[in-house]
């Protein structure tokens, strides 16, 4: 509402709004409407690169894409960049209770993309708190705090929410970040959507970008389940691309030769606590807002049901003695 509708007319552009989201939908507006600007999520971006229909449209009356919502990874990045050689890829980040924080700036340096979140805007101050309350340094991982200039009062009807997120005049953003000496913002992931494995920390956000590098991989949602041992292990529900899906669903047999590969391309390039050990399920999708953001707690929910569903089965089918 913010930027996509309200600051676009400001600026006197012309907005196409769908009813409803269809892939094919969307890039028959491109065509149609010339479309110019191309506001979407990293889901959509997913899409652009590796659905073949993105391929069958005149998308050259694209000049930008602006990217939001989640962090859009370096590997599709560099596929954006290459379907769409002639847009500048910029992203963007914001949260409703302060409005619009920060946005990349460098979308033109096509030879060096950057995966930053941008800069502040003017009128915006941040920090970034470690968990004892201090300020991290430059590249330091901690929570992002802002103050802006339209910051909300607080939630309606909701005092204690209000009290943990609005602090002394300044937002607690949840997001945990790392800001370099040029002041752009890394976003890492949300801290309440860490992982914790054998005292080490996970990041989803970072397991499902490497994931979806995955040929066989179309989505991916990657959350911790409880273990009594390791603390939590990373989990994956991941979406197979069309023609994986469609070999599956014709050789169900398969299923377990596919996990196997995907879990090897995580243990092939991370360390063994990021191993994909709390298992991998196949799903015909992922559970996302309308937003596009993934929702992660309904898949931690998913989760802990399916494993438990599984446990019921094995008790079951075990043996009882005479």
């Amino acid at each position: 509402m913010f930027y996509n509708l309200l600051f676009q007319l400001y600026c006197g552009s012309s907005v196409v709004v769908m009813p409803k989201f269809s892939f094919t939908g969307m890039l028959q507006s491109i065509v149609k409407y010339k479309i110019s600007n191309l506001f979407l999520v990293p889901p959509i971006a997913v899409m652009l690169c590796q659905r073949p229909e993105a391929r069958k449209f005149d998308l050259s009356s694209l000049r930008t894409i602006l990217s939001s919502a989640a962090p859009l990874s370096a590997e599709r990045f560099k596929q954006l960049t290459a379907l769409l050689p002639q847009v500048a890829i910029f992203q963007c980040y914001g949260l409703t209770e302060a409005g619009m924080v920060g946005m990349e700036t460098n979308g033109e340096q096509r030879d060096k993309p950057s995966v930053s979140a941008g800069v502040l805007l003017p009128g915006i101050v941040a920090r970034v708190q470690r968990a004892d309350g201090t300020y991290a340094g430059f590249n330091e991982p901690g929570e992002l705090v802002v103050k802006t200039q339209s910051m909300a009062s607080g939630y309606s009807n909701n005092e204690e929410a209000t009290k943990e997120t609005f602090v002394d005049g300044w937002v607690r953003t949840g997001d945990e970040v790392t800001i370099n000496e040029s002041m752009e913002i890394f976003i890492v992931d949300r801290l309440k959507e860490m992982l914790k494995v054998r005292g080490f920390q996970v990041a989803p956000a970072e397991m499902e970008a490497h994931l979806t590098e995955h040929p066989f991989v179309s989505e991916v949602c990657v959350v911790g389940i409880p273990h009594e041992f390791h603390g939590e292990l990373p989990f994956a529900f991941i979406v197979p691309e069309k023609k994986t899906a469609a070999l599956l669903a014709k050789y169900p047999e398969e299923e377990a030769k596919l996990r196997d590969i995907i879990a090897k391309h995580v243990t092939d390039h991370k360390v063994p606590y990021k191993a994909l050990s709390g298992g991998i399920e196949f799903v015909d999708s992922v559970p996302k807002a309308d937003s596009g953001k993934l929702l992660r707690r309904v898949a931690r929910d998913n989760a802990k049901k399916l494993l438990a569903e599984k446990a019921e089965q094995a008790a079951a089918a075990k043996p009882v003695a005479a």
